[in-house]
């Protein structure tokens, strides 16, 4: 498992590696998770920044050619009003806000999507909570299993 500080700096490089308009919405995004759930976990997933909720993907930034996404996995589990579904009408599954580029970042919308996200996950359980206080894996890298004795190997 990768230290704290090297999983801090593989977020920094893929925020570094980003294109100058999507790195600018990406790091808005990335602000304004933090500034609601400063505790979830960060880790360079499926090429996204994602954001862990006790080992379980919540939330991802996902940068696209024209727009960054905020992906939420478990939007299906949120308010139509909140987080519209998918047009193509797929029931359940993750959900997402779209940024377009050159565009202002909506960050009142943003919080109010984290904080629901993160709410339910605390309702249903995803995951194990995110660590509390100073932790030492309060970033994680996604390189550790999911659970204790999971068979995964390190």
């Amino acid at each position: 498992m990768r230290a704290g500080t090297r999983s801090k700096a593989l977020v920094g490089a893929w925020l570094d590696f980003q294109p100058p308009a999507q790195r600018e919405v990406a790091q808005a995004l990335r602000a304004a998770v933090r500034e609601v759930e400063p505790e979830l976990g960060e880790a360079i997933r499926w090429g996204q920044l994602v954001f862990l909720w006790g080992g379980s993907p919540l939330l991802a930034i996902a940068p696209h050619r024209g727009h960054v996404n905020l992906q939420v996995f478990n939007g299906h589990q949120l308010s139509d009003a909140l987080l519209p579904p998918d047009p193509s009408g797929r029931p359940g599954g993750p959900r997402s806000l779209r940024c377009r580029l050159h565009q202002p970042v909506d960050t009142p919308r943003v919080r109010d999507v984290v904080r629901a996200s993160a709410a339910r996950a605390r309702e249903t359980g995803l995951g194990r909570p995110p660590p509390t206080g100073d932790a030492p894996d309060a970033v994680g890298d996604g390189d550790a299993p999911d659970a204790p004795g999971s068979g995964q190997a390190r």
